[in-house]
């Protein structure tokens, strides 16, 4: 008899075969159920039972009949000893019936429930439709009114940490000054401990005091689009509630400070249409822009008889954001996940500049992403080579503690991907770890970084990213080493490299006109962006107009 937890058995096979000089025969163990073809094994007992050659049908049609038959035997024992714990009554009903209207829901689409709208699901479509209604505008204007007033607020916690800081340093200054008169050294540490202390207390009010501004305009934003929508739903005198919410918005708009925005110069940028493809042949449009990489994520009010109002281009990402035309931006990052330090600090505070509607803030977004970082570190350790291994463990990279595993983890070329909806011109950016490497004169086709470009066009084309922004260079600043000579090399083995991967994802289908944008350093030289100007056609086909003429 079979066990309860038995998933296969062992069974004896025995094979004779009658001979004019002796008889042959032969016993093999065999597992059932079979999990190999039965000629396959039928081999195997030739071999390893050292049979001649000439018994080879024979035995094969013996062990095709011995498999049938104890396959057959051995799922009947099993199913009956499946059944009998209904039959005797030792086993619940009502939970096979379950387990079984479970795996048929699974299973076959036609048996299956609709799926549950959720909130976020059901906001996204209200949002989507309300934004393709005559309520556009002031839904800007609404957005456009919350942003400035989160950014006035994070405007005076610069300023009152700029003044604390003064002081403390003042402070800190004269004491030093009196050390050993008036302060010893352990003084001087203890005013410096009571500094910290003060920073971090006067920091973390004012981060609550944002988030809470943050949280109640969410709050407040989400209820309005909703009543909005319903009034547009409704006829009659609803109408009269929809105009008067609309009124009440637009005539929120607060005035302008001049001295409170800065002017954004215009760009050097050039742009090229292109074909590629083989047969199929798919447009492409190319943008050459010189400008800083957060200049496109931040907000660039235009003042309007004394009011501040929201830039033109704010217009478009607003419409776009549940669509299939969305804009991405690569980010050169470090390989940790956090927002503390450098560029990753700067785009942080542009993030924090204005609520976030749509999707959770930056640093809900990253924690979700440390988690799934780590679920990446293990099974990228469980899978690699044996040789790797061994050359981390004597480097001592296996040393690593287990809080920065997932920092560990990601190497040049990986990604990360944040979502947004209160950016200028940007909904998907792609963290890119990158390293030092980049500063090297001599990286190739095959360098990380660049198989990682690769990647994020890949996941760009299946996403619907249809404009894409990638950093030229590979950096987003200019340093001493940067000569034009290393400009030009690096730019023209992107410039190629970029070109292979269009042609690639224009291979995977999809007749959507795709924009890649090449973003190099503001403080490039006008010399340097005209000679990368003019490479540009020559590595890639442009598509110019076709003049016909006809002599009469």
């Amino acid at each position: 008899m079979l066990s309860a937890m038995c998933t296969s058995l062992e069974c004896e096979f025995t094979f004779t075969f009658p001979d004019a000089q002796k008889d042959i025969s032969a016993s093999y163990m065999v597992t059932i159920p079979l999990l190999m073809p039965v000629k396959e094994l039928s081999y195997q007992i030739l071999d390893a039972c050292k049979l001649p050659c000439y018994v080879e049908e024979d035995l094969l049609n013996s062990l095709e009949g011995f498999v049938s038959e104890q396959t057959k035997k051995f799922l009947d024992e099993r199913s009956e000893q499946n059944i009998r714990p209904y039959q005797t009554g030792d086993a619940d009903i009502e939970s096979l019936v379950e387990r079984w209207s479970q795996a048929f829901r699974e299973e076959h689409t036609m048996y299956a429930k609709p799926d549950e709208e959720s909130s976020e699901t059901s906001f996204s479509e209200v949002y989507h439709s309300l934004i393709h209604s005559p309520a556009l505008d002031t839904m800007l204007h609404l957005e456009h009114t919350y942003a400035m007033a989160v950014e006035e607020m994070v405007r005076e916690k610069e300023e009152t940490l700029e003044l604390l800081l003064r002081r403390q340093s003042k402070e800190m200054e004269m004491a030093v000054e009196k050390v050993g008169v008036v302060y010893s050294d352990q003084d001087i540490n203890s005013m410096a401990a009571r500094h910290f202390e003060e920073t971090e207390r006067v920091t973390e009010d004012w981060n609550e005091r944002i988030s809470r501004t943050k949280e109640i305009q969410r709050r407040e934003f989400r209820e309005w689009v909703t009543k909005v929508h319903e009034d547009y739903d409704c006829g009659g005198g609803s109408r009269e509630n929809t105009q008067s919410r609309l009124r009440a918005v637009s005539e929120a708009l607060p005035l302008g400070r001049e001295d409170l925005w800065t002017t954004h110069q215009m760009a050097m940028e050039e742009s090229f249409t292109i074909h590629l493809g083989s047969q199929l042949k798919t447009m492409h449009n190319l943008r050459l822009l010189a400008a800083d990489v957060l200049q496109l994520c931040q907000h660039k009010p235009n003042r309007v008889g004394g009011v501040l109002v929201p830039q033109p281009q704010r217009l478009q990402t607003a419409m776009s954001l549940y669509s299939s035309n969305l804009c991405g931006l690569v980010l050169l990052v470090d390989n940790r996940i956090n927002s503390y330090t450098g560029i990753k600090r700067d785009f942080a505070r542009v993030c924090g500049q204005s609520t976030e509607f749509h999707f959770p803030d930056l640093e809900e977004q990253l924690e979700g992403i440390r988690e799934q970082a780590k679920l990446a570190s293990n099974w990228r350790t469980a899978n690699l080579p044996q040789a790797e291994n061994t050359s981390q463990g004597s480097s001592g990279r296996s040393s690593v503690t287990p809080e920065h595993q997932a920092y560990a983890s990601l190497k040049p070329g990986d990604f990360y991907i944040t979502k947004h909806s209160n950016l200028s011109d940007i909904h998907v950016v792609f963290h890119m770890v990158t390293n030092d490497s980049l500063r090297s004169a001599d990286i190739n086709s095959r360098h990380p970084v660049i198989l990682g470009l690769r990647n994020v066009l890949r996941v760009a084309h299946e996403k619907d990213v249809v404009n894409i922004i990638l950093p030229l260079l590979l950096v987003h600043e200019m340093s001493e080493e940067m000569t034009i000579p290393w400009c030009l090399r690096r730019a023209e083995l992107v410039f190629k490299c970029i070109k292979g991967f269009m042609i690639e994802m224009a291979s995977l289908g999809g007749d959507e006109t795709r924009t890649v944008q090449f973003l190099v350093p503001r403080g490039i030289s006008e010399e340097l962006f005209s000679s990368l100007a003019s490479m540009l056609p020559s590595i890639f086909r442009l598509s110019n107009p076709l003049i016909l003429t006809s002599k009469t």
